[in-house]
């Protein structure tokens, strides 16, 4: 049986005179972060009051997720509040290896959206008053076109817009061509009911831009924990042997672990007691060969024994159930965030705040910004493997560059990135459909 049989199994026909506003959330990828976020928006759409049709690439795992994400109470008429319905998996460019990037692709999946939508709708007795989709990007991209979502969807619409930092800098004719060819033209489509951006920097210049509401997300991520210890993550303890762990999950170049890597052989020479562990998946082609040739080496010295200071297995491969994420996450003592070349915003951020450990950013952007602002830990300049082991030994003393105490805001930034406000921003969401 799968998802969508799952919820219509224990559901009435929707008869009634005053029929409940229904939310169609549409995802085409289900990889990284995309079932978290595809879990948490339903979920929250749910709390607000409203039936949910979910169409992504694995319904019965989206139905599951959101069955252990909500309470008994609204679980336990989840059959009849939702619709669980397949839409094909979204493609990477042949090109350039990302989602967004092929302009023909764009229109084909505005249109495999709206024929799922119809079918999804006709099978279940359902009509979408709202289509979310919480990853926009895949429905922009060279396709400048405000009229695409009336002549398609022909309802109103909203979303969650990741990659907006092309709205940085100057007016200019270069920038001008660029966002047409980013499509946000379609962002003044009449059915727009607003769009939200989890990096806040850019919001005035959108708006100007697009003549519609931009909203600041949250960026909403799951703290709890495993009923079960996460095994791997004891192993990591064992092995740290009382060393204090500055950890990453995720091992893509993006993420410093070149930088990384390097810090931990100057901990090493200096005979510092640190354990740097390296967790997740690997993606070597994302790195240079020389860049590959290094990375070999430090598993080739943890494997002889002569490096005793790192954790490096992405044989392990992706950690797939979040509360495991989470209980390997808990033992880092400080969070590696310092990114290089990445502009955008981090969950990485909401969990250590959630956990209250301090992070090392790289300064600048949206994570180095906020990681000053609410004073979660030090940045550094990017790639430095020397000022990072310097401000990891003023992180493990609990203080800054100065010396001062850090007096990290955590909470403050719980708030601003909890659920409870992305409960209010979407409750305000299905009130202006009124």
């Amino acid at each position: 049986m799968d998802a969508h049989q799952l919820s219509r199994a224990t559901r009435q026909p929707f008869m009634t005179p005053l029929r409940h506003k229904t939310v169609a959330i549409v995802d085409p990828l289900w990889v990284g972060h995309h079932p978290m976020y595809f879990c948490q928006f339903a979920a929250s759409f749910l709390r607000a009051g409203v039936h949910v049709m979910g169409l992504c690439p694995d319904p019965l795992a989206a139905f599951r997720d959101l069955q252990n994400a909500l309470g008994s109470e609204l679980a336990s008429d989840l059959g009849e509040r939702t619709f669980f319905h397949t839409l094909p998996a979204g493609k990477a460019h042949f090109f350039q290896g990302r989602y967004e990037s092929d302009p023909v692709r764009t229109i084909l999946r505005w249109r495999t959206a709206s024929d799922t939508l119809a079918a999804a709708e006709a099978e279940s007795g359902m009509h979408a008053d709202l289509v979310y989709f919480p990853y926009l990007d895949s429905y922009l991209r060279f396709l400048p076109f405000a009229a695409i979502p009336e002549i398609l969807l022909n309802r109103p619409w909203s979303g969650l817009y990741l990659r907006n930092h092309h709205h940085g800098g100057s007016p200019s004719v270069k920038k001008s061509l660029l966002l047409r060819a980013k499509g946000d033209a379609i962002l003044r489509s009449p059915l727009c009911r607003g769009v939200g951006v989890l990096d806040e920097r850019f919001i005035p210049a959108m708006e100007n831009y697009s003549g519609n509401t931009i909203i600041r997300y949250p960026d909403v991520t799951q703290s709890d924990l495993p009923a079960t210890p996460y095994l791997p993550a004891m192993e990591i303890q064992r092995k740290a042997a009382g060393r204090k762990i500055i950890g990453i999950i995720g091992l893509e170049r993006r993420k410093g672990l070149l930088t990384l890597l390097r810090t931990a052989a100057l901990a090493r020479q200096a005979g510092l007691p640190y354990y740097f562990v390296c967790a997740g998946t690997i993606l070597l082609a994302q790195f240079t060969a020389t860049e590959q040739a290094e990375i070999q080496a430090v598993r080739d010295g943890i494997a002889s024994g002569e490096i005793r200071n790192v954790h490096f297995d992405p044989s392990l491969g992706r950690i797939k159930n979040e509360a495991d994420y989470n209980f390997l996450f808990r033992t880092f003592d400080v969070v590696w965030a310092a990114y290089e070349g990445f502009e955008g915003s981090s969950g990485t951020l909401s969990k250590a705040a959630a956990f209250e450990l301090p992070c090392l950013a790289t300064a600048g952007e949206c994570v180095g910004s906020r990681v000053e602002s609410y004073r979660l830990g030090l940045t550094i300049p990017s790639g430095s493997a020397a000022d990072a082991l310097t401000a990891i030994t003023h992180l493990l003393a609990h203080s800054d560059a100065a010396g001062q105490p850090l007096a990290p805001r955590f909470a403050a930034y719980r708030e601003d990135h909890s659920s409870t406000r992305l409960d209010r921003i979407l409750a305000e969401l299905i009130n202006s459909l009124t």
